[in-house]
């Protein structure tokens, strides 16, 4: 227990000395996920802050994953707005607009389609000390908003809302 104990206090401590306040933050960035590729989820994330406590985010994504009886592959747009509250904590709105043509494997016949997906986050930005990188923890909700020409059991092998794990890695430009 005391191990465990001075573990965790020794990783806040290190967490809470990278974490760094800006006096005039980049206006610019660009970051990619460490955790989305594991779901087959490929995205860059191109930032820009127009005023302190606010940043506009947009960017490529492609989505490659499988479900039961379909396979989505889905060239998307991420659009976000990320509002800071203190310091590197943020909550963060995304919206994925996509051209997704998804293959079934019930009748293999492709399903192209146009869909709409949301996420709301909140998350913390830790600055890496001595120099422009950063990570950013961001756990969120996320669900579909519409999705035209179905597969078969499309509706029944999407859960909504999706618990959506991010860790982005950024870099100030």
């Amino acid at each position: 227990m005391k191990k465990l104990l001075i573990a965790s206090i020794v990783l806040t401590a290190t967490i809470n000395s990278l974490a760094q306040t800006e006096q005039t933050p980049a206006k610019w960035s660009l970051a990619t996920s460490l955790t989305y590729p594991l779901a087959d989820i490929y995205l860059l994330q191109i930032n820009y802050r127009p005023a302190a406590g606010h940043e506009l985010f947009f960017g490529p994504c492609w989505q490659n994953f499988e479900h039961d009886s379909f396979e989505v592959n889905a060239l998307t747009l991420l659009l976000g707005y990320r509002r800071f509250i203190y310091r590197g904590l943020h909550l963060e709105a995304e919206l994925y607009p996509a051209y997704n043509k998804i293959h079934s494997k019930v009748n293999d016949k492709d399903y192209p389609g146009i869909e709409m997906w949301g996420e709301f986050k909140i998350g913390y930005r830790f600055d890496l000390a001595g120099c422009r990188l950063y990570i950013q923890p961001a756990p969120g909700i996320g669900f579909g908003f519409f999705r035209t020409n179905k597969p078969p059991n499309f509706d029944e092998e999407i859960d909504y809302p999706t618990f959506t794990l991010q860790l982005l890695v950024g870099i100030r430009l």
